[in-house]
C-alpha cells in the first residue's frame, strides 16, 4: 500500500468516492482502478483494477468502504470518471472533493455530449436535457461567479458544432460575469446561457458540404450559410422557445455595430446587449478553432483581432475579454 498519512497528501492524489459517486459508476465494472483506506495500517492502497468484474460480495465491501469515507480513486484518473459524471451534474452542487478545474471540465463534457443529441434530435425533450443542465451550471456559477473562470480554461480547437456551441457559452458567461462584476442572476444566467449554447443551431440546416468547403465560398453557398439565422428561429418557435434572450443570440450574433452583418443589418444601438456579447464570444470561438479553410489561432491573437476591429465589436467587451485572456496565460 502506498503511505498517505498526511492528508493534504492523500486530497493531491486521490478524490474520495462518495455513495452518490459511487452509484454513478456500472455496478459490476468500475471504469477506474478503486483504491482503499486502511486504517489499521495508515494508508491507501489498490482495491480493484478498472474494468474487473465485482463479485456481489466486493459490491458490498465497496459500498461500505464509500459509506465510511475509506473508498478512493487517482485524481489522475478524472477524465474517465468525467464521463460518468456528465450524466448527474447536479452531482457537482453537492460534492466537495472536486477541484475547479475538474468540474470545468466536467461541465464542458456534459454540454459537449448533451449538444451533440439535441442537434441530432432537437426535440421538445432533449432541449428540456440540456435546459436541466443548464439551471445546473447556473446554480454553480451563481453560488461562486469567480468558478466562470475556470471554464475558460477547457475551450477546445476541434472543428465540431456543438465543441464550438461549448466554447462560446464558456466565454460568453465569462464575460458576463466581468461585465456585471458577478452581480447576477441564475433566471438570467440559465436565459443567457441557453442563447449562447443555441446560438448556431441553426447550422445543421446548412448542407454539410458548404459548411466544410475548405475554398472560397461563392455567392450562393454564402446566402445558404447565412440563412442558418433564420433557420435556427424555426426551430426555436417549433420547441415553443419565447424567451427573448436566447432569440437575440440567435437572430443577432452575425450583426455588427457598423451595419456590415446579417440577416437584418442593424447598427449599433439596434443590437441587444445579448447580441453584441455573443458575437464577440461567437467570433472568438471561431478563430481559436480548427476549420476546414484555415487552421486555429492564438487566443491571444483572436484577441487582438477582434479589438483591432472597433467598428465591428464592442470595444468595452473586447477589453474585458482581453483581460480574461491575460489572466488565463499567468495561471
Amino acid at each position: 500500500m502506498a503511505d498517505n498519512t498526511d492528508s493534504a497528501s492523500l486530497s493531491e492524489t486521490y478524490l474520495q468516492i462518495s455513495p452518490n459517486i459511487l452509484a454513478s459508476f456500472p455496478k459490476f465494472r468500475p471504469p477506474v482502478d478503486l483504491y482503499f483506506y486502511d486504517p489499521d495500517v495508515a494508508r491507501t492502497g489498490p482495491y480493484l483494477r478498472a474494468g474487473e468484474r465485482l463479485s456481489r460480495e466486493g459490491q458490498d465491501e465497496v459500498a461500505r468502504f464509500a459509506e465510511e469515507g475509506r473508498l478512493y480513486l487517482l485524481r489522475d484518473d478524472y477524465r474517465v470518471y468525467a464521463e460518468h459524471l456528465s450524466r448527474e451534474l447536479g452531482l457537482l452542487l453537492v460534492e466537495e472533493g472536486f477541484l475547479p478545474l475538474e468540474v470545468a471540465e466536467i461541465f464542458f463534457i456534459a454540454f459537449r455530449n448533451r449538444m451533440d443529441e439535441f442537434l441530432n434530435r432537437p426535440t421538445e425533450d432533449t432541449y428540456e436535457d440540456l435546459r436541466t443542465d443548464v439551471s445546473i451550471l447556473a446554480e454553480y456559477i451563481w453560488i461562486d461567479p469567480s468558478r466562470v473562470d475556470f471554464l475558460t480554461h477547457t475551450l477546445e480547437r476541434e472543428y465540431d458544432l456543438s465543441v464550438h456551441s461549448v466554447n462560446t457559452m464558456f466565454i460568453g458567461l465569462a464575460l458576463h460575469l466581468r461585465q456585471t462584476g458577478g452581480q447576477v442572476e441564475k433566471a438570467g444566467l440559465v436565459s443567457l446561457s441557453l442563447g449562447l449554447l443555441l446560438h448556431d443551431l441553426g447550422m445543421v440546416m446548412v448542407p454539410k458540404f458548404i459548411r466544410d468547403k475548405e475554398q472560397y465560398l461563392v455567392r450562393r453557398d454564402r446566402e445558404s450559410l447565412e440563412r442558418h439565422i433564420e433557420a435556427g428561429l424555426n426551430m426555436l418557435r417549433r420547441l415553443k422557445v419565447r424567451d427573448q434572450v436566447i432569440l437575440d443570440c440567435v437572430e443577432q450574433h452575425h450583426e455588427r455595430l457598423d451595419g456590415s452583418g446579417y440577416p437584418a443589418r442593424r447598427f449599433d444601438k439596434d443590437i441587444s446587449a445579448e447580441g453584441r456579447l455573443c458575437a464577440i464570444a461567437d467570433s472568438f470561438s471561431a478563430i481559436i478553432g480548427d476549420r476546414p479553410h484555415r487552421s486555429a489561432r492564438d487566443m491571444s491573437e483572436a484577441v487582438r483581432m477582434l479589438a483591432e476591429d472597433g467598428r465591428r465589436y464592442d470595444s468595452d467587451l473586447t477589453a474585458l475579454l482581453a483581460g480574461i485572456m491575460a489572466e488565463r496565460i499567468k495561471e
